[in-house]
């Protein structure tokens, strides 16, 4: 990212058109809008929204592009300073405007702009002196940045020829500030620390960890499972709305899924998790049946009971810490039921792979498997797993956790109705 391509953002966003901007600034409408285009890019996030037809750039800004739009005029604010030479006079003002905190300045006219992109001033120039004085030395400064001396001894120059001032004074002992260049030092610092935030912590890192929302689920135990349907119905449905920040969905073991929400790696999950911590929030989603699950080749009969037909299987259980296995164990000890062993798996599809070879029998909540495959027999009502959405109670961004709440449960909500409409032609082919 350079000082032009926030130049163009900016000028966007003040004149709200690309003609304009464009106009102001003497540039092309397609320099404008390539250069918002490489920022969104490079920051993963969109800025700036697009008309109808989502060819051209209004100039009205996202969240994302609101940050990004501050932080740009608390910058060009330094640079324009920076060239007339207000900065090298008043070196105090740097730290108190420019120190990170959320601040509010008058926006930069154009003439400003125009000046600022004229001066050819870079932020690859200020990043270079900082690395200069710190290390004393042109040479050491290059093998740092890993570029050749004139090319560094290139840009000192340019930058001095900028301020008008001399800043490094050159000896056989390397290279030490000059008067002028120690009253820069501060503010290129600060400069410095707000671009490396605006292109790391604020606008890619953050974006990542937080701006996409982070939904985790637990891992479908099939593609044709309810939780599968519901997850991309889910995204189809964010998609289509717009909604922002975008979502971002992993599939993980439950317990996992806590320890993200813990340490706020996650921002919601999708769990079937019974005990939730009492910092947490949580929704029913949906409520399922559990069946015991054979192979399609058993030779158990249905006249007999559970216990003594899962006396005749080993059991697939889930891994510890999931609402599912605590079912499982709870209708074990209730039915006194023995199996003739327990094999253990995180995995649900490895699960269900094992009962349809033949290998083993398990407890599965309804919509995970096909009838087709297996033989399934339904447990007592009793034995329910529930799947809940959960997320901290403290979560920064409760409108975000509310609309994927919502979200979800509009999506439940009309999925038995999206089933009998799919029935209906069926039944007028019987007829």
């Amino acid at each position: 990212m350079e000082l032009s391509a926030l130049i163009y953002f900016v000028s966007l966003v003040d004149h709200k058109s690309t003609h304009d901007a464009a106009a102001v600034l003497h540039v092309s409408q397609s320099t404008i809008s390539h250069a918002v285009s490489a920022l969104e890019h490079a920051m993963a996030a969109p800025l700036i929204t697009r008309g109808v037809r989502r060819r051209n750039h209004t100039g009205i800004t996202t969240a994302y592009g609101q940050n990004l739009y501050r932080s740009s005029v608390m910058l060009l604010h330094w640079c324009a300073d920076l060239l007339s030479g207000r900065t090298m006079r008043t070196p105090r003002l740097a730290p108190n405007l420019y120190s990170g905190r959320r601040v509010t300045l008058p926006g930069l006219s154009d003439e400003s702009l125009q000046r600022i992109l004229r001066s050819n001033l870079s932020l690859r120039m200020i990043g270079h002196f900082l690395t200069v004085c710190d290390v004393g030395s042109i040479a050491g400064a290059a093998r740092r940045l890993l570029l050749t001396q004139p090319t560094v001894t290139r840009q000192l120059h340019k930058l001095e020829s900028i301020v008008g001032s001399s800043l490094l004074v050159r000896s056989t002992h390397g290279v030490q500030p000059t008067a002028s260049a120690r009253l820069l030092i501060q503010g290129c610092q600060s400069i410095d620390k707000m671009y490396r935030r605006i292109m790391k912590d604020e606008n890619i890192s953050y974006f990542l960890q937080t701006r996409a929302l982070h939904l985790a689920a637990m891992m479908p135990s099939s593609p044709d499972s309810s939780l599968t349907i519901l997850l991309a119905t889910l995204v189809r449905y964010w998609r289509e709305k717009r909604f922002t920040p975008p979502l971002s969905i992993s599939t993980t073991a439950a317990p996992t899924i806590i320890a993200g929400l813990v340490s706020a790696d996650y921002d919601a999950g999708l769990c079937d998790l019974v005990d939730l911590p009492s910092h947490f929030q949580s929704v029913d989603v949906e409520t399922q049946n559990l069946f015991l699950v054979l192979p399609m080749n058993s030779t158990d009969s249905a006249a007999m009971s559970l216990p003594t037909i899962m006396g005749n299987h080993v059991l697939a259980v889930p891994g510890f810490g999931t609402g599912l296995r605590r079912l499982t164990d709870m209708f074990l000890e209730n039915e006194g039921v023995i199996p003739a062993g327990i094999v253990e798996t995180q995995s649900l599809s490895l699960l269900l792979r094992l009962v349809i070879d033949g290998t083993c029998c398990a407890l599965l909540p309804a919509g995970s498997f096909q009838t087709a495959n297996v033989r399934a027999i339904p447990l007592p009502r009793r034995y329910r797993m529930t799947t809940r959405l959960v997320w901290k109670a403290s979560h920064a961004d409760m409108a975000s956790i509310d609309r994927l709440r919502r979200s979800i449960m509009e999506i439940q909500s009309q999925r038995p109705r999206a089933a009998a409409l799919r029935s209906r032609p069926a039944q007028a082919s019987a007829a």
